[in-house]
């Protein structure tokens, strides 16, 4: 799957040949004629003319065959001696001092970078790759393109690609994507210089492909692999393509195992190994991939067969030396005996995957697993230790042994260890989230195999695993985000390499940004691959030099269980944390009585059942829907809350939603006729730990708050918000002024640079406007302003509040939908609201739909009124919502839609005042009592 190229004879094609003995040029002639066919023959007539050189000490010449020895190498995969001539090239070039003066020496020595690089990617080290490709790559970025030769315009592209793959395997997909584009659009733009470039560029479309698959792009990637083996079946008679051909095909026979068509898969292997019976460098690839296929059909025998083929291949090729392919050959077996419940078989198999997964790593017994620091894949490691885990939870339901409970517990805390290492390994939010989406199956299993252990016998060291494993895989952008300032403060990173860091991620932002609203995907390319290579390179650089702020930031400290109920006790609050798996839910309930790890039934009817309740309370509606809303409200508390509020006595509730639960709000579920509104204070929480980081966010020093209504001027045809002229937000404002002193941005003033100039000073924000949530591109939903001139941009998007610094206790979105958003694994809802988490807001009130502008107007002035008497937030919310109810004659407007959109999330605590307030307050009523009580005495006196 590489590209292979014989890139020398671009130098020498047209020009001088050197002086040298017959033999010798005869010798290298009969290395070339067997170059791609005959790996003994061309090796043979190659040493021959090399030795010949060094006799003659014809430095030109040792130059010359060193590098087609090296590339026939390459081509044949011989690693062994792949390393050994690159030992030998490096010996040439340190023991040469004039070899900048010969012929293609200093070109020599560069690409020996590339030898090297290539070397270490077919080692599968990733990590030392990458750092030779790149530093090759420093060296030609750094010439002016006018400059380069055919040769440097060539290798550029072979550098890209291969930094794409190195990226890919790492899995940093994003990353990868990059670099693969960016080879196109090079081979494409220099095409004249790089000889077969359609070659080539079907190359990196084969590789692109793999990185689609690894994305979900399956279509994506069947089309260009497609292309690919067309292109190169019609050029299969050519030995430089016998390769590309067959590795194309290995692809094309992925996609189809991806989509389950298991025929199409074997079919296609097939065509390739009846073509290249004896000459197959592939041949063991092939072995696993069908195995793969026949396991898939069920078909064991055959599945065994070719997994037994492959493993065989691949020890003789790696001369039975540890190595990742041998570990992952034999986790298809363990894979295989599972499959066929042969449990004890899975973990016999999985220990010689252990012994062959690092260096150093040995497998002595089923209870202790390898340290992820020593292996080769992480990634790989966290694959057979998740056989492990369906293998232990196995034997343990077939003979209730204890020992296979405790081994599937450290299996459990091995395979959490193994995800936090890797999670610091990627620097993009997309890769990160690749990452979470991979392993979210694995979570899943290991929450059910520890509530397995739960329920056998209950403890605080269980508990506390559940914990870690629900809040690992939950909010960690955010989390991270909030870690920064901690990370900041004692990092020990110098203030203006942290200012490097932000510019070049507001530079990203901001290229981001400009593509997105120009609408094309090219415009801003070539800037924003350059940005994102140089952020990238920076953060690589940023971890090595500075490791305690990389830890500190990205590192996942776990809240204890110990903290968790101490913070619960200071507030008298009620935690519920639902985790969404296939059969279920998963609920750990805390508070300061108890703790509860309890498996609920949550069904597919159950889970339509709360997108119904959604899109009846999300429009308003005539009134004969009521009934259906609260049947489903009705229906769906039983499952979610019978059982965990029966030992819940607070009235305080701290909610953690997951999937398809953050579209419900939990004060609407019913309970014999009643709201749970009306009983509890309900406040949303993205994770719980990021609950409790979000008490610790600095606020502004001054209790000061800042209201910003814009002006439209499209006008509205309904009351509810459109995207034109908002009738009430002026009349909100005016509302909150009664109950908070309050600076005002409002209708012309209220413009997107106002708002940025002003909003990091107070202590609460509230924003009456238009909102718009983006499902395609979560982060570009927005904010809208006033426009004051065409240059302006007047919408905020997601986006821009990651480099957004807010000190406010409490921001108010008061707009359509500031709460909905995308849902992502890992991350919950992207909304609007989030992104001012992210910015900084300790707590947020926000929308979960389209609401009404007018009734905004009442339940807003309730909300702060109940706010400025000191009720937390979510007690004032809930206080504002039955004041409506109460208030509203009109059953209509008793209709959810109207007053049910508003939720808290955050930090809870009321809205601290102003210190100063209170000492002006004392002073007053004490001069006040003194003034009396002298006035009372003197008439005293007087009398």
């Amino acid at each position: 799957m590489l590209k292979i190229r014989l890139y020398i004879l671009l130098f020498f094609c047209g020009c001088k040949m050197w002086p040298q003995a017959d033999d010798m040029q005869a010798a290298f002639d009969k290395g070339l004629q067997y170059h791609y066919k005959d790996k003994d023959s061309a090796y043979f007539y190659y040493e021959k003319a090399l030795n010949h050189a060094g006799e003659v000490k014809d430095i030109e010449t040792q130059v010359l065959v060193l590098s087609y020895l090296l590339n026939a190498n390459s081509n044949f995969y011989d690693l062994p001696s792949y390393g050994k001539n690159i030992g030998k090239a490096e010996h040439l070039i340190n023991t040469t001092p004039q070899l900048d003066t010969v012929y293609m020496g200093s070109y020599f020595k560069q690409n020996l970078l590339f030898e090297k690089g290539a070397y270490h990617y077919k080692l599968k080290d990733y990590s030392n790759a990458e750092s030779y490709f790149y530093e090759y790559y420093s060296l030609l970025k750094d010439l002016p393109v006018e400059s380069l030769t055919t040769v440097e315009i060539d290798m550029m592209s072979a550098i890209f690609s291969y930094l794409g793959l190195t990226h890919h395997h790492m899995a940093k997909y994003e990353e990868a994507e990059f670099y693969f584009q960016k080879d196109l659009a090079w081979v494409a733009t220099y095409q004249d210089s790089i000889p077969e470039w359609q070659s080539v560029s079907f190359n990196t479309k084969k590789l692109l492909s793999q990185t689609y698959e690894a994305k979900g792009r399956l279509a994506a990637a069947n089309s260009l692999l497609v292309e690919a083996v067309d292109f190169y079946q019609e050029k299969v008679n050519n030995p430089r393509h016998k390769n590309n051909y067959l590795s194309s095909l290995i692809l094309l026979a992925e996609n189809f195992l991806e989509q389950k068509n298991y025929k199409e898969t074997i079919s296609t292997l097939n065509e390739g190994l009846a073509d290249f019976k004896a000459e197959n460098t592939f041949q063991k690839e092939m072995f696993a991939v069908l195995g793969d296929a026949y396991l898939g059909m069920k078909d064991f025998d055959y599945a065994e067969r070719y997994y037994h083929k492959s493993l065989k291949a691949y020890k003789a090729y790696r001369e039975n030396k540890p190595h990742k392919d041998i570990a992952a050959s034999y986790g298809k077996l363990a894979q295989l005996s599972l499959e066929k419940g042969e449990f004890l078989k899975a973990l016999e198999m999985l220990g010689f995957a252990f012994d062959n997964s690092g260096l150093e790593v040995t497998s002595d017994s089923y209870h202790i697993n390898p340290d992820p620091n020593k292996v080769f894949s992480k990634l790989q490691f966290l694959d057979l230790l998740e056989i492990k885990l369906r293998a232990l939870e196995g034997l343990f339901k077939k003979s209730n042994k204890p020992d296979y409970l405790q081994s599937l517990l450290q299996t459990n805390q091995n395979l959490l260890e193994t995800f936090q290492l890797l999670k610091m390994e990627f620097e993009s939010k997309a890769d990160k989230q690749f990452l979470t989406d991979k392993a979210y199956p694995i979570f899943e299993r290991m929450l059910a195999t520890t509530f397995l252990a739960y329920q056998k016998a209950a403890s605080g060291k269980i508990l506390q695993l559940a914990l870690d494993i629900t809040e690992t895989n939950k909010d960690f952008i955010l989390l991270e985000a909030l870690r920064n300032a901690h990370a900041t403060k004692f990092g020990g990173v110098p203030k203006e390499i942290l200012e490097k860091e932000s510019q070049l991620r507001v530079q990203i932002s901001q290229l981001e940004k400009n593509q997105f609203e120009s609408g094309t995907s090219q415009k801003f390319s070539n800037q924003l691959f350059n940005a994102k290579e140089r952020y990238y390179s920076f953060l690589d650089s940023l971890k090595f030099a500075y490791p305690k702020y990389h830890s500190l930031k990205y590192g996942a400290e776990p809240i204890l269980l110990t903290d968790l109920k101490k913070e619960i006790q200071k507030v008298d609050q009620g935690i519920i944390s639902y985790t969404v798996v296939k059969d279920g839910l998963f609920v750990l309930v805390f508070s300061s009585a108890e703790t509860q790890f309890l498996k609920i039934p949550f069904s597919s009817s159950e889970r339509e059942k709360v997108s119904q309740l959604y899109r009846l309370i999300s429009q308003p509606g005539l009134g004969q829907e009521q009934k259906e809303i609260e049947q489903l409200a009705t229906l769906l508390y039983e499952p979610l809350l019978s059982d965990v509020l029966n030992s819940l006595e607070t009235t305080n509730l701290t909610i953690v939603r997951d999937d398809i639960l953050h579209y419900l709000p939990f004060d609407l579920l019913i309970r014999d006729g009643q709201y749970l509104l009306e009983t509890k204070n309900i406040v949303y929480a993205n994770s719980i730990t990021t609950w409790a980081e979000l008490k610790n966010r600095p606020s502004a020093d001054e209790n000061k708050l800042l209201a910003i209504a814009p002006s439209f001027n499209t006008p509205a045809e309904e009351e509810e918000r459109q995207f034109g002229k908002l009738l009430y937000n002026d009349d909100e404002i005016r509302a909150i002024n009664a109950h908070f002193p309050l600076d005002s941005l409002m209708a012309d003033n209220a413009t997107l640079t106002n708002f940025r100039e002003s909003v990091a000073n107070y202590k609460m924000v509230h924003l009456a406007t238009h909102a718009s949530a983006n499902d395609a591109y979560p982060d570009y939903s927005y904010l809208a302003f006033s426009e004051n001139n065409k240059s302006e941009n007047n919408v905020l998007y997601i986006r821009d509040l990651y480099e957004t610094n807010l000190k406010a206790e409490l921001v108010t979105l008061s707009a359509c939908q500031t709460g909905i958003g995308s849902l992502k694994k890992g991350q919950g809802m992207l909304s609007l609201s989030k992104g001012f988490h992210y910015a900084g807001a300790k707590a947020l009130v926000h929308t979960q739909w389209k609401i009404n502008d007018k009734s905004s107007v009442q339940l807003m002035d309730s909300f702060y009124k109940f706010l400025s008497e000191g009720a937390t937030k979510s007690e004032a919310l809930r206080k504002a919502k039955l004041a409506y109810l109460q208030n509203t004659d009109d059953s209509l407007l008793k209709h959810p839609y109207y007053w049910a959109a508003y939720a808290v999330s955050g930090n809870n605590a009321p809205v601290s005042t102003d210190s100063s307030f209170w000492y002006v307050t004392l002073i007053v009523v004490l001069v006040s009592f003194f003034s009396i009580w002298f006035l009372v005495k003197k008439k005293r006196r007087g009398g």
